[in-house]
């Protein structure tokens, strides 16, 4: 069995994360998806807090037909530990993470895949667009309430009794 493990925050879920688990999973049998947790990610990575918390983006993960397991990344180290634990033979990443010392080392322990990213969708540009949508777009009006039918039956047309 070819097991792949693949690192990544998977904030605002999309198309292209979608995309490079699909191709991760082609790569193998067994696709592992490393998901930061929230104190990593801000803390270590030196990104935003994520939109979703960790357990959410690890249910979400889960929810991929092409992931067969979540598990935490929670330090730039772990990954040599991982590797060994999970078996792991190939570890993929986005392209942009290409010639990046955080993974080049790991093809001493397995053998290491960047897929090309998926052009024109971010969670950055999600985060942009959002942003200028609720900057730049009127805001919605609310529906108007409708009042309840009234609603008449023969039931209720009989006298009540006591």
């Amino acid at each position: 069995m070819k097991r792949v493990l693949t690192y990544g925050t998977f904030d605002l879920l999309h198309w292209g994360h979608i995309r490079l688990l699909k191709r991760a999973k082609a790569l193998g049998d067994y696709l592992i998806v490393a998901a930061s947790t929230d104190d990593f990610a801000v803390h270590q990575k030196g990104t935003r807090p994520p939109y979703h918390q960790f357990s959410t983006r690890c249910d979400m993960l889960e929810a991929v037909r092409y992931v067969d397991l979540v598990i935490g990344e929670s330090s730039w180290e772990q990954k040599i530990e991982d590797i060994r634990r999970y078996h792991v033979d190939t570890v993929v990443m986005g392209s942009d993470w290409e010639g990046s010392p955080r993974f080049e080392y790991l093809r001493d322990y397995c053998e290491v895949v960047y897929l090309p990213r998926t052009e024109g969708v971010s969670t950055a540009q999600i985060r942009r667009d959002l942003l200028s949508d609720a900057v730049t777009l009127p805001a919605r009006r609310s529906r108007p309430v409708r009042e309840p039918a009234v609603v008449t039956t023969r039931l209720a047309a009989l006298p009540h009794t006591a």
